[in-house]
């Protein structure tokens, strides 16, 4: 079995996607979107993007109308009324022609009133945001929409045809990585570029709502140095802008990697980067409290001053100092059976639950190696965590040799009940339990390889476990 790492919440229970997790989004009713680059989805059929509900088991609800995407997910929004729009580099949805952009219902079939037609956009889009009025802004490795030329950045009407009345001139000079919509309609996009129709702004330039670029923001020359380029952007509460990628330099300044700043372009003197400057930041989120979530390709070594922390996630304080202290995750998220590993993507939920999705094969390796592409953390690392909820820990073992689970019984009095699910929720056995002076209960004789939830119920108590097979 494996040793447990405080900081992961063990109640999650996804099942690891089979490459990568691009994004991850909770919805207001507790339950997750996950799109990336996997197949069949812990069995469920669904192919690169999913829901989950809020223990990580899949919504069996959703989609059931097809597999999904045909290929990798980057980004996902979701609309003010329910709707979802998602974009990547797949060319159908449910096996219907739906290139690089594509609009669903709540429930997760396509929506037939949007529509962008075979070869309308000639490459990925990775990042999308939506306007006020439902339009959709859309940026990546595009450069031809609809047979005009677009360089890396187009607006969508709200039936999918392109917006001609979108100003972007000669539009930008390199590939686009992350666009955000301010509340003014206002737009951010961030890039490997160095100009903005004719006008120099490396990295982020800020755009009217209709396109134009934005002289109020001064980003000249703007995010420089190291590989000089901005892979996400993202708007505090406050209104200041956190800018991550890999670069030296903002503004001719040192600033390694991360950075605060104002609408104006000036950078924000209350917050330094604790990053070298080719570390490589993919991921941002910012919690109630103001802490500052960093993810990305970055490893343990980088950070300036040198000194060690976690590889691939950390938490800064708001003024951008490491809180790796306070909030524990050991060494971070860590290549499993490939070379490399990073971050894509952090969200919080609601109860400040911390999500993480990317490329990632441990947790503090070696130390938890279930939970791989997918993974949720507690608000607070060991010495925040009540231990004692209402579910307890159960536990169970496996006998590799009969595929049998060895499960004890906390409660070891009359009416307990045993119940095992596979990892998409389905019931597969329900037995009633013995009082027992704590041997072992065998259950599930034969099981295949897999993940699986075990759990007891006994007088509205309630212990669980998730237990995988075959990993040895």
């Amino acid at each position: 079995m494996h040793a447990q790492v405080p900081i992961i919440d063990y109640d999650f229970l996804a099942v690891p996607p089979s490459v990568q997790v691009n994004k991850v989004v909770p919805l207001p009713d507790g339950r997750i979107l996950v799109g990336g680059f996997f197949m069949n989805y812990a069995g469920s059929g669904k192919n690169h993007l999913v829901r989950l509900n809020n223990d990580g088991t899949v919504d069996a609800s959703w989609n059931t109308s097809g597999a999904g995407p045909s290929n990798q997910v980057m980004d996902i929004a979701v609309m003010s009324d329910g709707r979802i729009v998602i974009a990547g580099n797949f060319v159908t949805y449910n096996g219907v022609n739906s290139y690089f952009i594509t609009r669903l219902l709540p429930n997760g079939d396509r929506d037939p009133t949007f529509n962008i037609p075979p070869n309308a956009i000639n490459g990925a889009v990775l990042a999308i945001d939506v306007q006020s009025h439902n339009k959709v802004v859309a940026v990546g490795e595009f450069f031809v929409c609809y047979g005009h030329s677009m360089p890396y950045i187009a607006r969508f009407l709200v039936d999918g045809a392109v917006d001609l009345a979108f100003d972007i001139g000669s539009g930008f000079n390199a590939v686009t990585r992350d666009v955000l919509v301010l509340p003014d309609d206002r737009i951010l996009v961030g890039g490997d570029f160095g100009s903005y129709n004719g006008n120099s702004s490396w990295g982020l330039a800020l755009l009217t709502a209709e396109g134009p670029y934005d002289t109020g923001m001064v980003m000249d020359p703007g995010f420089t140095g190291g590989f000089g380029t901005v892979r996400k952007v993202m708007r505090q509460p406050n209104g200041k802008i956190i800018v991550g990628g890999s670069f030296a330099f903002h503004n001719g300044q040192p600033s390694h990697a991360l950075a605060r700043i104002h609408l104006d372009g000036s950078r924000d003197p209350a917050f330094t980067s604790p990053f070298y400057p080719f570390a490589g930041i993919l991921a941002l989120a910012v919690d109630d409290a103001g802490h500052v979530f960093a993810g990305g390709e970055f490893t343990d070594g980088m950070y300036d001053p040198n000194v060690p922390g976690p590889g691939r996630f950390i938490r800064l304080q708001p003024n951008g100092t490491r809180d790796d202290v306070a909030y524990d995750v050991g060494e971070g998220p860590g290549p499993g059976q490939e070379p490399t590993s990073f971050v894509r993507d952090i969200a919080i939920q609601t109860d400040g639950k911390v999500l993480l999705g990317g490329f990632f094969g441990s947790f503090h390796n070696p130390a938890e190696t279930q939970y791989r592409n997918l993974i949720r953390l507690h608000p607070e690392a060991a010495t925040g965590i009540d231990e004692s909820g209402a579910a307890l820990n159960l536990h169970v073992l496996v006998d590799t040799n009969t595929g049998e689970l060895l499960v004890t019984d906390p409660f070891g009095t009359p009416g307990s009940t045993l119940r095992l699910h596979d990892a998409v929720g389905r019931l597969l056995l329900e037995r009633s339990l013995p009082p027992t002076d704590g041997a072992p209960v065998r259950v599930g004789h034969g099981l295949p390889a897999g993940t699986y939830v075990v759990g007891i119920t006994n007088g509205g108590r309630l212990a669980h476990a998730r237990v995988v097979t075959g990993t040895w």
